[in-house]
């Protein structure tokens, strides 16, 4: 039987023909250079997605004009003749994979920040402010229109010279000037181009007609857009049907849905514990109303749920965004059956975090993933095999273990627990993290396949190692928790990883100290589902020094998890200074106010974690090369981290 014969079914869109119904979805990459060109870096991220077998490519946010950069200096444009070329080689190399590609054009509006733009103010279909973008907009005069129509036209024409298979146009999301003039939420305006909904379409439409008599005839024309607003008063799913019809009319060759706004981006790029293909029925109630083609996105990211939402008639492609990040190599993985070798997406939304905060795109699961280019550098000659030690089985130690192993050494990892995975297996236990379990199952097997031998509940000291004839050690302990000294008149004072493993039972009334991810997602894990108010609901407090909970976090991930936390009835004090815990009372500061919680079971400590040095400090005695890896912040660290100090424990011998 073919595996996913729905996913690995060829398709034909205008002059498109597309081998596979795997799309990539546009995903910024802040790799171009700051001139908005191409570089060997974002060569090499994208040719590394075609290579792995994807049908389709959507190279994202390509700028219509120079002063619309869009979060970045690093966005790559089509606005001016000179960049059709410099495209072609992109264009050219995917093409050589078997992968038709497409270019997404974008005026990002709103965010397209005076600081990044010479000082120029956004411009927008009115004054209104984009939260996640706090600086007010300018309107766009009816001539300012015409002009902006005149740029997406011609950079269409740059995108079919540039050796482009298609055409996208950025219309979602209340987000990009397109899906700014859509939205009745931004579009306040009065005259032809505001409105109603045939008012707020007269934008988008003509700029499609503009695209239209640029391109040629066949040439395929493809536009994002949202289902709905998701928000009081914004778009509705039936106004969407009627947008989605208006577009085909006006000659779009496949409608790429998506939802919602960038106010709840939940919605739009979401984290792990939103259901897969969470955009599934609105796109089944769009496709049953157009005869055009339809794909959607939203956490399709497992084969299985590819092939399902084809079958299932509710898209005709499968559009996946953050699982090619994750591996490039998922569409040859899913075609041969090695679905087992996919590395997982576990929706930490770290990829987006990373881009928002002007950096080039990142993933936890896949270190390479934005460094193609310098995995793809010949690497140093190799040193004979040698018997190499890993001490510690979190996701630093697994990960180092498997890079010594593929580089040919024996290795073997000892873990002083009952079990591996360290504080990542951990932080699967709280809701809508559970994806994050199947990632550290992913680093287990490939060391398992890698041949990396295992000891658990083993510890070693400094001249074990050398007794036992190790060539090199890695560290990659992580690190302990803290249970601070004010804490310690609790009557129960227990850390957060204990009482996220079962370690000890925590009590009906108990306070979580740090309001941090750890403790904010252990308090999620602690305090009952329903707020019902019952004898055998737990009470759960935080109590943080900050005036915000979860400060530094800049995905959707805390948006929800904060709303869970409020229907679940937990208690929120923020801006408090703990001054002393006495048997089941807690005394804390708070504005000037001394304040009090009482009746405390359980005293939950989630203020940071200590590593051991004593050991490192044992290791650099030894006649042998030494790495640790000791910043295990996150989990992306964890990983690079060990990976990176495997590539550098032999270095020296071989310089």
């Amino acid at each position: 039987m073919k595996q996913y014969p729905h996913l690995f079914s060829s398709i034909d869109i205008g002059s498109m023909h597309v081998k596979n119904r795997i799309f990539m979805a546009p995903m910024s990459s802040h790799l171009a250079s700051t001139s908005g060109r191409l570089t060997e870096e974002m060569l090499a991220y994208y040719e590394a997605r075609a290579r792995g077998g994807a049908g389709y490519i959507t190279i994202a946010s390509v700028l219509i004009d120079r002063l619309s950069r869009y979060g970045t200096f690093r966005n790559v444009g089509l606005y001016e003749d000179a960049q059709v070329e410099e495209l072609c080689r992109l264009t050219d190399a995917l093409h050589r994979h078997g992968a038709a590609v497409g270019a997404q054009l974008l005026h990002p509006s709103t965010a397209a920040l005076s600081r990044y733009n010479e000082g120029h103010k956004p411009v927008a279909a009115s004054p209104v402010e984009a939260r996640a973008y706090a600086e007010l907009p300018r309107e766009l005069t009816k001539e300012e229109i015409r002009e902006f129509v005149l740029k997406f036209g011609a950079a269409a024409l740059r995108v079919e010279k540039a050796g482009f298979d298609a055409v996208e146009i950025h219309c979602c999301h209340r987000h990009g000037l397109l899906g700014n003039f859509l939205s009745p939420l931004h579009n306040k305006r009065v005259d032809e181009y505001g409105g109603g909904v045939d008012g707020r379409l007269r934008m988008p439409l003509e700029v499609i007609a503009e695209i239209r008599r640029q391109v040629s005839s066949d040439f395929p024309v493809i536009v994002r857009m949202s289902a709905t607003d998701g928000e009081p008063d914004g778009q509705s799913l039936l106004e969407g049907i009627y947008i989605a019809r208006r577009f085909e009319e006006a000659g779009v060759s496949m409608i790429h849905l998506s939802n919602g706004s960038l106010d709840i981006p939940w919605k739009t790029t979401a984290p792990s514990g939103v259901p897969q293909a969470f955009n599934a029925d609105l796109a089944g109630k769009i496709r049953k109303s157009i005869r055009i083609p339809l794909g959607f996105i939203g956490r399709i990211n497992e084969p299985w749920v590819a092939d399902m939402v084809i079958e299932q008639g509710k898209s005709d492609v499968a559009y996946i965004g953050r699982a090619l990040i994750a591996d490039p190599e998922f569409p040859n993985k899913a075609q041969e059956g090695r679905e087992n070798e996919l590395c997982p997406c576990i929706g930490c939304l770290r990829c987006l975090a990373t881009v928002n905060a002007d950096g080039s795109v990142c993933c936890t699961m896949n270190p390479v993933a934005g460094h193609e280019l310098e995995a793809e550098k010949p690497q140093a000659a190799s040193v004979p095999s040698k018997k190499v030690l890993v001490i510690g089985g979190g996701p630093a130690g697994l990960s180092a273990a498997v890079e010594a192993a593929r580089q040919g050494h024996q290795v073997t990892l000892i873990e002083r627990t009952h079990r591996l995975g360290g504080q990542m297996y951990l932080a699967g236990f709280p809701p809508c993290k559970h994806d994050v379990a199947k990632g550290t199952r992913y680093l287990i097997e490939q060391a398992e396949a890698a041949g990396v031998h295992m000891e658990l509940e083993k510890n070693i000291s400094a001249g074990d190692i050398s007794a036992q004839g190790y060539d090199g050690v890695i560290l990659a302990v992580g690190a302990d928790p803290v249970l601070p000294r004010f804490l310690q008149g609790a009557a129960q004072l227990v850390s957060a990883q204990d009482a996220l493993e079962g370690n000890v039972t925590v009590g009906h009334n108990a306070v979580v100290i740090g309001g941090g991810p750890v403790g904010c997602e252990t308090a999620d894990f602690l305090i009952h589902p329903h707020n019902d108010l019952g004898p055998n609901s737990r009470r759960v407090s935080i109590v943080e020094m900050d005036d915000y909970l979860e400060k530094n976090e800049r995905t959707a991930a805390r948006m929800l998890l904060v709303e869970r936390l409020l229907a679940k009835g937990c208690q929120i004090v923020t801006g408090a200074t703990v001054e002393s815990v006495n048997g089941d009372t807690l005394h804390y500061l708070k504005d000037g106010q001394s304040k009090v919680i009482d009746r405390i079971d359980t005293v939950v400590a989630a203020v940071g974690t200590r590593g051991d040095t004593d050991l490192l400090a044992a290791l650099r005695k030894l006649p042998v090369p030494v790495q640790a890896v000791t910043d295990t912040v996150n989990i992306l660290l964890a990983i690079s981290g060990g990976r990176d100090a495997a590539r550098a424990l032999f270095r020296e011998s071989i310089q």
